[in-house]
């Protein structure tokens, strides 16, 4: 929790905020709220879909084991659910 404080030469005091980090702040009714400052994602080029199917279809099927135990855990987990 953030506590606003009135300070001298008209400064705000706000106890609880990190050097160095910036914060949003927004007027509403009754006062205001101060919230860090959301970080923007980097946004990353996507697979084509032709990429796509292609990594896909060049999968190797699983083995009759590996196919086993792949069942086994799940119906595990949905009984444990």
């Amino acid at each position: 929790m953030t506590t606003v404080t009135k300070a001298d030469k008209s400064r705000l005091t706000i106890r609880g905020l990190v050097n160095g980090q910036q914060y949003l702040v927004r007027e509403q009714p009754g006062g205001w709220f101060i919230t860090p400052e959301k970080k923007h994602r980097v946004k990353r080029a996507g697979m084509s879909a032709d990429a796509f199917a292609k990594l896909y279809r060049s999968r190797t099927p699983l083995d009759a084991d590996t196919a086993k135990e792949i069942s086994a855990n799940l119906a595990a987990t949905d009984k444990a659910l």
